[in-house]
């Protein structure tokens, strides 16, 4: 099962996407290496760990991942 992705989860990410040599933001080399890490501990889009490793929308993703490990608690409750 996938970790549900919290703000420092995102947070660790992103500084670790800042230790990476400048390339312009391309998903290549070590940076595709750590969106599709981010992609399988969390079971993001390749979009949403895009824009999560570049800072970008990170609210956003983090609500959105609550409200659907919410969801799935309550759902999980009535069965």
């Amino acid at each position: 099962m996938t970790e549900v992705l919290t703000k420092e989860i995102a947070k660790e990410y992103i500084h670790r996407a800042r230790e990476l040599p400048q390339n312009g933001r391309q998903d290549i080399g070590k940076r595709r290496e750590l969106r599709i890490e981010l992609q399988k501990r969390c079971g993001l889009t390749d979009l949403q760990a895009m824009n999560i490793i570049n800072g970008d929308h990170v609210k956003d993703y983090v609500m959105i991942a609550a409200r659907k490990e919410r969801a799935r608690i309550r759902k999980e409750g009535k069965e």
